[in-house]
Formats: structure tokens, C-alpha cells, sequence
């Protein structure tokens, strides 16, 4: 796959109309020609991003600036398929005719750069083709958890609630107690007393019964409210359309699709029609049990005054009887209900854990393909350049995370935060907030365990789904053997970072790569030796399209295709694009990058005389 010819219209490069071979591409030309724009433009058409957020604006704002209001269309070779990718200012992203791989795409700015930070290095290496990135499935099951998540907090919370409801029953075994005397003594009464008491005995069941029953009905129309809430919501969405633009004898393909869109919609409003039956059936069953246990209580009412004619206050005592019998047949049902959520919890816990398994397993995966990738780098580079992967290791987002989550609590959470996300990771945090596991906190984060219980309850009370598929990234570290001691990147010279990030780039083998003015802050020895090596190692159908001023690029690098630009300096244009052996290429590099041909033979007679030396 090779990018095979780029068209511009309108701007600085306005006309320009090149086409570019497989293997090596060079263009070259005199500042200000727009060496740098063309490669702008193309990477602006491709969507291909920066390697760090500053570089991806800068890009942006230099192809805006270049093309005005023009297009650029750049053609993508496959074999015999050809893919035209188009793109105007206006446009959101490209419009392609059929689906590409973009191009490696490095600035002169990011070459220098792009080692020094985390995400660099990361997007680096991770931009070789068998390192999947953030898949599908990750975001899936990522998002399968957080819903999980979400689920366990609701049912925790109503656990809690049942289980605080439910500890009201000894209270009223202790209520019950105390009243059995007086309950007993009105069965000793009289046998007619006796008989009363009886009959209002199985009432009092009876009504427990019912109002057990009422509360199940209860429960469940509230569950059905929210159900019937979201699909309405979904409902009020008109279908989605889109205007097709082509005169209507064409056709609008579309059309089949905005019938299975109104299909949807029908779909959602029967099952509003659904749930409105449903919601009838059990407002029915509602109030035939609201019925029947009012007139429950109606004989109930009765029979109290009945007893209360035989014996004074004995109505008082039987009400009293009748009200904790009630109230304790509800809380009774509560606790079966409470072993069941219990279940629930425990099954709904499992399967997020399946998920969280099955997240752990992706990103294990995605490291342990960089860390093949870095260790196939390092064979072809080492010794003089090393490159490690550390599972998880930038641990300052995934803190900064946590310092968000921990806001509001009254806690010092900046160090705190960072010092939990080098300890923990992300699941093991959330099921220690979930099972308030505070000396396990408490130790990870070297704090005190009332430290430790008060974060764990703000926690808690945060988006724990969020926290706890938090994605660490893999921390990649380059070094450059200089004398006998490795140095990472950080400490290198701007020149020494460039000899290590170029062998790395060009190791992309398998990817279009465009680079503009690898050469800079390298010298010719590095360029002859290394950056030439690399280049000519490549697979010849591979395609590299250099930005240059250094003659060695293209005569050591025996390009396939050299493209010279010039300006008139309103416009950028090509005078030049052709094999590297033709008359009007060699003009071109003997004029423009050699300095002309006076300067190329002073500069091989100074060489030839001092051979010797």
C-alpha cells in the first residue's frame, strides 16, 4: 500500500498535482517552497493525528492555514484497488471511498520531541502493526462492568435498607411479648369473648397476608415506572433520517435503512403498549387486594368493638395484637426478599468479576504484544538502543483519577491519590471500597486506618465503576548506550534523542511512513551509517516519503521518486518530480541541496586531495 498521488485545490500549494512512488520519496526545495504543507495537507486529508495532543493542534491549525477554503484528495494504492480519500476544510473528518490504513506521520517536531514524553513513547511503539490498541472489546467490557458496577451499588443500597428494617423485628416479638398477657387474659374471659378473639386472630393473618402482597405489588410497578420512564424517552426520538442528496430518479439508498429506524420506533412504542397492559394487570391486582384488605379490616373493626363491649380495652389490646402482627408478617417478607437480593449480589458480583477477568486478560494481551515488539526492536538495535515496557506503569492518570473521586472529602488527596495508584490497581481498589477493607487501604497508602475509613466511604459514593476499569497504561522507556553507561531519553542531547527515536520509526516496515526532515540534529556520519542503512533494509515496496535538505538522503538512499518544489512566494509548486537518475532531478539536488555544481567540486576536490590524510 503506497499513497500514489496527491491533488490540491486552492490555497498555498493550489494546483498541485504529484504523484509518489513505492520505496523511497523524497521532496525537496528551498525554504518557504511548502515541503512541510504538503506533508501537512496529507496527514490533514488522512485523519492522521499527532503523536502528542500540542503536535495534533499545530498540525490542524497549519493545514487550515494553508488550504483556505480548497480540497485535498489523495490517492491510496493497494495492489489493483485504489481508495480516494477527500477532505476540505469544512469536512468533520475524510470522506473515503473505501476503508484504508492511514500513514506513520512524524514532524520535524515530533522526532525531536516525541521521546520525552509517556504517550509518545507508548504511541510509538504501539503503532507496530500486531499491537492492538484500545479494541472493541476492551470499551465493551469495560463498560459491561461499570454497569455491573453500577447494579451492586443499587442493590447494596437496598440490602441495607432491608437489613435495617428487618433488625426492627425483635423489637416487636419484644411488643408482642408484653402484650400476650392481656391477649390471654381476653380469651378467659368468656367463651364468647374466646370465639371473637378467634375469628379476629385469622383476620389479622389474613390482612398480614394481604399487605404483604400489596408491598410485592408496590415494588414491582416502581421497577416498571422506571423500565416504562427510559423506553418513553427512547420513543420521543424521531427515527433517524438523513437527507439523501441526489435527484430522486437516482434513488436514496438510505431508504431501507430509515425503514429498519422507523421499525425501532414501532418496536419501542409497542413496548410502551406492552408495558401499559402490564401496568393495568397489576393496578388491578392492586386494588383487588387493597379491596379485600380493607374489608378485612372492616370485620376486623367489628369484632375489636364486639370485644370491647364484653371487656373495656379489650378492642385496644386486639387493635395493638393486629398492628405487630402486620407490621411483623411485612418485615418477615422483607427477609426472604433479603436472602434473595443477597443471592442476587453475590451472582451479579460473579459476573462482573468474569468481565473484569475478561478486561485483564485484553490488556494483558495488548502488553504482552509490546513487549514482543520491544524485544524484536532491541535485537535489531541493541546494544546501542534498548527499549523496555513495564505492565502498567504510568500510574499519575489513574492517581489524578482518584484525586477527582476523593474531591469534597476533606481529605489531603493530591499525594494520597498517587501514592494509592502505584500501590493498587483499579479493581483491586474497587473491591476493597466495596468490602470497606480499611487496613488493606490503610496499608497500600501507608496512612492511618480512620484516614483509610474515611476515604474508602467518600469513595463509595463516587463513580466506582469508572475507578475500577480505569485503563493504567504500559510505561515504555528508551535508552542510548553512551560509553558504557545506558542513559534514558530524558537526559540525551535534542540530537542524541533523534538517534533514537529514527531507528525506531523506520522500523515500521510494514506502514506508509512520511517523516519531514529526519536529519535534522543528526549529523551525516549518523545519516550515512544508520539512517541510510535503515531505509535501504526496507521492504522495497514499502513506501517513505522524506521532507529533506541533506543530499545523502536521496542519492545514499537511492530514491525511487524525487520531487522538488518551488514558489513564487504566493504559491508553491512542483518544478521537479521524477527518477533520481534524470536530468532535472540531479539539476535539482546538485542546485538546491548541493549548494550548485561549483560548490559540489570544491567540495570533492578538498576531499580527494586529503584522502590520503
Amino acid at each position: 500500500m503506497h499513497i500514489e498521488r496527491v491533488q490540491i485545490e486552492e490555497g498555498f500549494l493550489d494546483g498541485l498535482d504529484v504523484s509518489f512512488a513505492p520505496g523511497l520519496n523524497v521532496i525537496i526545495g528551498a525554504r518557504g517552497t511548502g515541503k512541510t504543507s504538503l506533508i501537512e495537507l496529507i496527514k490533514f486529508c488522512l485523519d492522521v493525528k499527532g503523536h502528542t495532543p500540542e503536535t495534533s493542534r499545530r498540525s490542524f491549525d497549519h493545514a487550515l492555514s494553508v488550504l483556505g477554503s480548497g480540497q485535498v484528495t489523495v490517492t491510496i494504492a493497494d495492489g489493483s484497488r485504489r481508495v480516494m480519500v477527500t477532505r476540505t476544510a469544512n469536512d468533520v473528518g475524510p470522506r473515503a471511498t473505501e476503508p484504508y490504513v492511514a500513514p506513520l506521520v512524524f514532524s520535524q517536531t515530533e522526532i525531536e520531541s516525541v521521546g520525552l514524553q509517556s504517550s509518545g513513547r507508548l504511541g510509538l511503539l504501539s503503532g507496530f502493526s500486531d499491537v492492538s490498541t484500545d479494541s472493541a472489546a476492551e470499551r465493551d467490557a469495560a463498560a459491561e462492568a461499570r454497569s455491573l458496577t453500577a447494579q451492586a451499588a443499587a442493590l447494596r443500597r437496598e440490602l441495607e435498607d432491608l437489613q435495617r428494617r428487618a433488625a426492627e423485628i425483635p423489637a416487636i416479638d419484644a411488643e408482642l411479648a408484653k402484650l400476650a398477657p392481656s391477649e390471654q387474659q381476653l380469651s378467659t374471659l368468656s367463651a364468647e369473648a374466646a370465639k371473637r378473639k378467634a375469628e379476629l386472630d385469622a383476620l389479622t393473618s389474613d390482612i398480614s397476608r394481604k399487605s404483604v402482597a400489596e408491598a410485592v405489588v408496590a415494588r414491582l410497578k416502581q421497577k416498571m415506572d422506571g423500565w416504562r420512564s427510559a423506553i418513553a424517552a427512547a420513543a420521543r426520538t424521531p427515527p433517524l433520517q438523513e437527507h439523501w442528496p441526489e435527484a430522486p430518479e437516482e434513488g436514496n439508498p438510505l431508504a431501507p435503512i430509515h425503514a429498519r429506524f422507523a421499525k425501532v420506533q414501532g418496536y419501542l412504542k409497542a413496548a410502551l403498549d406492552e408495558l401499559a397492559l402490564a401496568d393495568g394487570e397489576v393496578s388491578s391486582i392492586a386494588a383487588s387486594r387493597n379491596s379485600g384488605r380493607l374489608a378485612s379490616e372492616e370485620k376486623a373493626r367489628h369484632l375489636r368493638k364486639e370485644l370491647e363491649t364484653l371487656q373495656a380495652g379489650a378492642g385496644n389490646v386486639a387493635r395493638q395484637g393486629q398492628q405487630l402482627r402486620e407490621r411483623k408478617a411485612q418485615l418477615e417478607a422483607l427477609k426472604a426478599l433479603l436472602t434473595q437480593r443477597t443471592v442476587d449480589l453475590t451472582t451479579l458480583v460473579s459476573s462482573r468479576g468474569t468481565v473484569l477477568d475478561r478486561l485483564e486478560e485484553l490488556r494483558d494481551a495488548r502488553f504482552t504484544s509490546r513487549a514482543r515488539v520491544a524485544n524484536d526492536l532491541n535485537k535489531v538495535l541493541g546494544p546501542r538502543i534498548r527499549i523496555s515496557v513495564s505492565r502498567a506503569g504510568q500510574h499519575e492518570p489513574f492517581g489524578a483519577a482518584i484525586a477527582d473521586a476523593l474531591k469534597g472529602s476533606g481529605l489531603k488527596y493530591g499525594d494520597l491519590a498517587q501514592a494509592l495508584a502505584k500501590k493498587v490497581s483499579p479493581r483491586e481498589l474497587l473491591e476493597a471500597a466495596e468490602a470497606d477493607d480499611i487496613v488493606f487501604i490503610a496499608e497500600a497508602a501507608g496512612i492511618t486506618q480512620d484516614r483509610s475509613e474515611r476515604l474508602l466511604a467518600h469513595l463509595r459514593e463516587a463513580d466506582l465503576g469508572a475507578v475500577g476499569t480505569a485503563s493504567v497504561a504500559d510505561l515504555v522507556d528508551f535508552q542510548l548506550l553512551d560509553g558504557t553507561d545506558y542513559k534514558d531519553i530524558s537526559e540525551l542531547s535534542t540530537g542524541q534523542r533523534c538517534t533514537v527515536v529514527l531507528p525506531i520509526v523506520l522500523r515500521h516496515t510494514e506502514r506508509m511512513l512520511i517523516v519531514d526532515q529526519p536529519e535534522d540534529h543528526i549529523d551525516n556520519a549518523f545519516i550515512a551509517e544508520t539512517l541510510i542503512q535503515s531505509v535501504l533494509a526496507r521492504d522495497p515496496t514499502g513506501q517513505i516519503i522524506f521532507t529533506s535538505h541533506n543530499a545523502n538522503i536521496p542519492v545514499l538512499g537511492n530514491a525511487d521518486k524525487v520531487v522538488q518544489l518551488g514558489s513564487d512566494g504566493k504559491r508553491g509548486y512542483p518544478l521537479a518530480a521524477a527518477g533520481l537518475e534524470t536530468v532535472a532531478v540531479v539539476n535539482a539536488i546538485t542546485t538546491v541541496m548541493e549548494g550548485g555544481l561549483k560548490a559540489f567540486e570544491q567540495r570533492r576536490s578538498f576531499y580527494a586531495r586529503h584522502k590520503s590524510s
